[in-house]
């Protein structure tokens, strides 16, 4: 999923196995996360796309309280 509008978050993927892909606008590798739970992260994405709310603190949160961790 492509991120208009965001300074920090280019694309979100969302893969099998509760992988999330997020690539940053500052480089184009895009960095794996296991969500624990996915179903949250993909609601809380949209939610947040649709009140054009900040995608990088949404991700930055989830990374913050372990609902995203980087594999």
């Amino acid at each position: 999923m492509q991120i208009k509008g965001s300074s920090a978050i280019a694309n979100v993927n969302f893969g099998s196995n509760s992988e999330v892909g997020v690539t940053f606008t500052s480089q184009d590798k895009e960095y794996k996360f296991r969500a624990t739970d996915i179903d949250l992260v993909r609601n809380g994405l949209e939610s947040t796309i649709a009140k054009n709310e900040s995608v990088g603190r949404l991700i930055a949160d989830y990374r913050k309280s372990g609902q995203l961790t980087e594999v």
